[in-house]
């Protein structure tokens, strides 16, 4: 979702509204982004920090449409080319899961798969499977 949100921003696709979202959060200093992002460590976290962005404008349409091709991506390269996929309940954990759990069940109807628990920290969930436990 942080390169998506980068694309979207170098090339000018977003609207003003976005733009100015974007550039009050961040800066509007590309350089330095590319520079943080390939000279600095963990560029994956870096680029995680964009997702802010997405979760504190969600409802305009540009938020929805890039979270919803992101996680549609995901859905294509990681879940649905497993057969159990369809057997079982898929679980998600984590805090983009957590803030876009509408959009993960709108997609699951959408294939027809059955969603289970989505939480925001996996230490909740093992928190939870170990009080079970004693």
């Amino acid at each position: 979702m942080g390169k998506r949100i980068l694309q979207y921003y170098a090339y000018g696709t977003f609207d003003s509204e976005l733009k100015m979202a974007f550039e009050m959060k961040f800066g509007n200093d590309i350089r330095h982004i590319i520079n943080t992002l390939y000279h600095q460590p963990s560029p994956n976290r870096y680029l995680a920090s964009f997702v802010t962005l997405l979760k504190e404008n969600r409802g305009h349409y540009m938020v929805e449409n890039i979270v919803e091709d992101c996680l549609n991506d995901f859905f294509h390269t990681s879940i649905l080319k497993h057969r159990k996929t369809w057997n079982l309940p898929l679980y998600f954990s984590g805090s983009v899961a957590y803030e876009f759990k509408d959009i993960l069940q709108s997609l699951c109807d959408q294939y027809e798969l059955e969603i289970g628990d989505v939480i925001k920290s996996p230490m909740d969930g093992m928190i939870k499977y170990y009080k079970k436990q004693l």
